[in-house]
């Protein structure tokens, strides 16, 4: 009677350990493996901010899912420096599996991006390599030797951290490294498939989606991941041939608006243009609003110190310093390494802001800042004759100009002062002058002649 209970409750145990096995395998069996392309957009971006927007939303997504797994499908020729070592962070400390999968090609960034992930798979007629870093600056055969030591060290961590070869992906980005037989000093190594394979750099090649998810044993749905418009946006907006054109229309539209009257298609092209430019930077995690609010207000203190305020001073400074702090706050998050860049961006756009002013200062003569500076000469219609005119005595006199004569001025004859005007001429203060013509109550001066 005993060993009939002993008996039944093993029984009992062994169908409930069953029923937990099932349970659990189901649950497994409905965890879904997340598929991600990283590609380049033709023409228009590779690894860039908004990229690396979309791989920390694909992760975020498969946490939320609890997914078995994220597989990147990557086909690159590289990117931005600094929007490869954020999306490398993001990948490498992700708590769920990664896996890549270098269909075609993962060349430059790309490589630390396939190298972030615990597993590589690539296709027979993939490649993987040439990831020497470049600032855009640099002379093509001379890369910036800080930069090229500081990548380095991270890819060789990055491969022993992966337990891959940190040599061999050292040789990718330093040309002094050299491998006997593989590699000499001098080139940068870039390594097919089967050579890939041959020296542990990947785990296997695989020739489809089907093929990677069997040899990594994958059972369960498979959803693949899109970019949003508003990333496929960011991508465009942030990339590096976008922003210069972006900043020309946005300083050009602006201060073409502020010089005429009115608002037409400068102002609308221009708002726009600063709206793409930092709306693009938000949408891609870049930064927050406040570049954009330093932005307004040094434009809008430009716009002050030039229309109202006579001179130049504590406004218009003010209002340069606001531009260049924008432009410092945008910049240093796309340039982590090349500091120097940063400086020599800055200091191009404040020289387009420049000639986009004095352009627009000279080819258009009526605008109300030429006349404002006293650059154009102010015909008024005459109000009274010579005859009438207070000043009659004056007609003839010489005297010495009190302040500034751009063209309204003050003038000094006999110990008493005058308001008076020139025709058009600057004249500065100290310099002789001669009351030319009286019109009612203004009177007009030239510069004497030298006797």
């Amino acid at each position: 009677m005993y060993m009939d209970n002993f008996f039944g409750k093993v029984l009992i145990v062994f169908f409930i350990l069953i029923i937990l096995l099932a349970v659990s395998s189901s649950a497994l069996a409905e965890q879904p493996i997340i598929w991600v392309p990283l590609k380049d957009i033709p023409d228009v971006g590779a690894v860039e901010w908004g990229l690396a927007s979309f791989v920390k939303r694909a992760l975020e997504e498969a946490q939320r899912r609890d997914a078995q797994a994220v597989i990147f499908e990557i086909d690159t020729f590289g990117g931005r420096v600094d929007a490869m070592l954020f999306i490398k962070d993001l990948i490498f400390k992700a708590p769920i599996k990664t896996v890549a999968f270098v269909n075609s090609k993962a060349w430059s960034a790309g490589v630390f991006i396939a190298l972030s992930c615990e597993k590589i798979f690539i296709t027979p007629d993939g490649s993987i390599g040439a990831s020497e870093p470049r600032s855009g600056q640099e002379d093509v055969e001379k890369p910036d030797p800080k930069t090229v030591s500081a990548i380095r060290a991270q890819i060789e961590a990055l491969a022993q951290a992966r337990e891959r070869d940190p040599t061999i992906f050292a040789a990718m980005v330093d040309r002094n490294v050299e491998i006997e037989g593989l590699k000499e000093k001098g080139a940068l190594l870039t390594l097919p498939a089967y050579l890939a394979l041959q020296h542990k750099a990947v785990d296997g090649i695989a020739r489809t989606q089907k093929e990677v998810l069997e040899q990594l044993g994958f059972d369960g749905p498979l959803i693949s991941l899109t970019p949003s418009w508003s990333e496929l946006l960011a991508r465009f907006l942030t990339h590096p041939a976008i922003v210069p054109l972006l900043l020309l229309l946005a300083f050009g539209g602006i201060f073409l608006e502020i010089m005429t009257p009115g608002f037409g298609i400068p102002g609308a092209v221009g708002i726009t243009a600063t709206a793409l430019f930092f709306g693009g930077r938000y949408v891609a995690g870049l930064s927050g609003w406040e570049p954009l609010i330093l932005f307004i207000a040094g434009i809008t203190l430009l716009a002050i110190e030039i229309l109202v305020i006579p001179g130049f001073g504590i406004v218009g400074v003010s209002g340069i310093v606001a531009l260049v702090m924008s432009l410092y706050l945008v910049l240093r998050t796309t340039r982590i390494l090349f500091r120097g860049t940063v400086i020599l961006e800055m200091l191009l756009y404040l020289a387009i802001m420049g000639v986009i002013f004095l352009v627009g200062l000279f080819f258009l003569p009526k605008n109300p800042i030429w006349s404002r500076l006293g650059l154009q000469e102010k015909v008024s219609p005459p109000e009274k004759n010579q005859e009438t005119s207070p000043y009659r005595a004056l007609l003839g006199q010489v005297g010495t100009a009190k302040t500034i004569l751009r063209p309204a001025g003050v003038i000094e004859i006999d110990g008493k002062s005058y308001d008076a005007i020139s025709r058009g001429e600057f004249i500065r203060a100290g310099e002789k002058v001669v009351v030319d013509e009286v019109r009612g109550n203004k009177i007009i001066v030239i510069r004497k002649k030298e006797d």
